[in-house]
């Protein structure tokens, strides 16, 4: 057995040609994760379910001719993890990184978990998140801490950490995750992937549920090729009528590398003041370089906005968002939820949330709008095709490093004594660390922009320190055009590690 060093397009394509059947390359994974996940990044395998429906995919190419073949799935028999969050398959567990869910069995199936199992996909497992998707990390009370496969105590980053640490350890040549504030950009980042965000409303949602944060959150993949990247975001881009978010058509059919030169902004600048690491700073150098070396042209400039305005807003839609979603889950449990129930972060979020009057909350949802105009006007009135930034203030460290402050906690644990102006600014306090560590990426959640982090530099001590690049909305395809382009010239660096077998 072998770890999967290749993109997934290329195992299906294997398994098309017949070099390889389904079951093997389900087997391989299954054995993967079962031996070798020194990550904690795997936390449910759905070994007998994958198998029999490999077996059926085998049966099925067993009757096929060369044409019908052909016409098969892009990613026909390829093994997948999935996202323990949101992403729910009918039958299975789906616990949300929480107790309160941990023996929560799912009715249904989300149209994003459908549309993988449509487009070929046999799912082997479910990977590691922090509960509810609230932290930059991957630890929980219930899972446990997911890390880097570069070794403990490093993170995997959050909130789809337990899927990128799976993905660049090649346990699965495929892994979904999910980014709400940077939740795909930032393990891309640490990891050393490829971590895109797509424009809001681009991907499938639903059923029932298609807002996901009002359009911050959005479901998609991390992935170790720019061919990939632009071949799920096809698969992906369908919405149901019901969905109240629909992005911009993609505008080819065909990845090339861009036709022209481009115009590129790039800054370093922390939107809420934070300072800036050494490490991010040079990673954003040595891809400049690059874009240069590449003939395009590169512009030191920072887009204005109010950087403390906004991760209020944010931090309020969070809040808001989770109170809405305990309220639903106490309905159906017949009960309050209690701090005995979820993690201390996680009560106040509900508890804050009950404190936002509604014209807050709008005022809030008002300003990502306001964020909006002024990242497009920036671009449109300088002449930019993009934003430059690295996507994560330094390499990956120490996952305890990341924690609030005992203060921080202390203000949680005794949110109920605390004045309403304060538990309304509380979570700037709580997350003050992991946001000055994750400055970048979270503003376009809020603004719907597509962004993707590229693995272009690594540090002396090998550690990833990713770039990422903004767009106008609707604008994936031209981000991917670039990111061929830098993967043509070899600067991209997203290939499989893992310490204990290469």
């Amino acid at each position: 057995m072998t770890l999967f060093h290749h993109d997934s397009l290329y195992y299906s394509e294997k398994v098309k040609q017949k070099e390889v059947s389904v079951t093997e390359l389900v087997e391989r994974a299954l054995h993967n994760i079962e031996h070798y996940d020194d990550m904690n990044a795997v936390i449910h395998i759905q070994k007998d379910r994958a198998l029999r429906t490999a077996r059926e995919m085998d049966k099925v190419l067993s009757t096929l001719s060369s044409e019908e073949i052909k016409a098969l799935p892009p990613f026909y028999g390829v093994p997948i993890v999935v996202k323990d969050l949101g992403q729910e398959e009918a039958g299975l567990p789906a616990t949300n990184g929480s107790y309160l869910f941990k023996d929560y069995i799912a009715k249904t199936s989300s149209n994003f978990v459908t549309r993988l199992i449509e487009n070929g996909f046999v799912i082997v497992g479910r990977t590691n998140v922090p509960e509810f998707g609230f932290k930059m990390v991957t630890d929980s009370d219930l899972l446990g801490n997911s890390y880097a496969p570069f070794g403990r105590p490093l993170s995997s980053g959050g909130s789809s950490g337990g899927a990128a640490a799976a993905l660049k350890a090649g346990l699965v040549p495929a892994a979904s995750g999910s980014d709400g504030g940077g939740s795909i950009r930032i393990p891309a980042s640490f990891n050393g992937l490829i971590g895109l965000k797509p424009t809001r409303g681009r991907v499938t949602s639903g059923p029932g549920s298609y807002r996901q944060w009002q359009g911050a959150s959005i479901d998609f993949f991390l992935t170790k090729s720019v061919r990939e990247t632009y071949e799920l975001l096809k698969m992906m881009d369908v919405q149901p009528p019901a969905a109240p978010y629909i992005a911009p058509p993609l505008t080819f059919c065909e990845l090339t590398p861009p036709k022209k030169r481009l115009k590129i902004a790039y800054s370093a600048e922390s939107p809420i003041g934070s300072e800036v690491n050494d490490e991010a700073v040079k990673s954003l150098k040595y891809t400049v370089e690059v874009l240069e070396s590449l003939g395009h042209e590169v512009v030191e400039d920072t887009v204005s906005i109010d950087g403390q305005k906004a991760i209020h807003s944010y931090f309020t839609m969070n809040m808001v968002e989770t109170a809405a979603m305990f309220k639903s889950m106490e309905q159906s449990l017949g009960r309050e939820i209690t701090k005995d129930d979820v993690e201390l972060i996680s009560y106040g979020m509900y508890y804050a949330g009950l404190k936002v009057p509604g014209w807050m909350y709008t005022q809030s949802l008002s300003y990502w709008d306001t964020l909006s105009e002024q990242y497009h006007q920036f671009l449109d009135d300088n002449g930019y095709d993009f934003y430059l930034t690295p996507t994560m203030n330094g390499p990956t460290k120490d996952i305890d490093q990341f924690k609030p402050s005992d203060e921080a906690f202390e203000k949680l644990n005794n949110i109920e004594n605390l004045s309403d102006d304060e538990v309304s600014h509380i979570f700037e306090d709580v997350f003050k660390t992991s946001s000055a560590y994750s400055p970048y990426t979270w503003t376009l959640n809020l603004t719907g922009q597509p962004a993707i982090s590229l693995p272009l530099y690594n540090t002396d001590e090998g550690l990833p320190v990713g770039s990422m690049f903004i767009a106008r909305k609707g604008e994936e395809d031209k981000l991917l055009q670039l990111a061929l382009e830098i993967e043509n010239a070899g600067r991209l660096d997203a290939k499989v590690f893992h310490p204990k077998k290469r």
